[in-house]
């Protein structure tokens, strides 16, 4: 994932492997929406999902 930290933005993600959709259709949404990693946090799901792979990296920017 690369953030753009002046705008606080997701500028790009890759994923790779099977079984990555939901994740690829989050991160299109996530970079075309220039949606703000504050706001993203409450699009993590409460639930072990595949989707948690976005929480981690999430907590990654929070600890910069």
């Amino acid at each position: 994932m690369l953030l753009d930290p002046d705008r606080g933005a997701v500028l790009g993600v890759t994923f790779a492997g099977p079984g990555v959709t939901e994740l690829v259709q989050s991160a299109t949404f996530a970079v075309a929406g220039a949606i703000p990693v504050q706001r993203l946090w409450q699009a993590v799901p409460v639930f072990p999902t595949l989707g948690e792979v976005r929480l981690g990296l999430l907590e990654a920017y929070r600890g910069r």
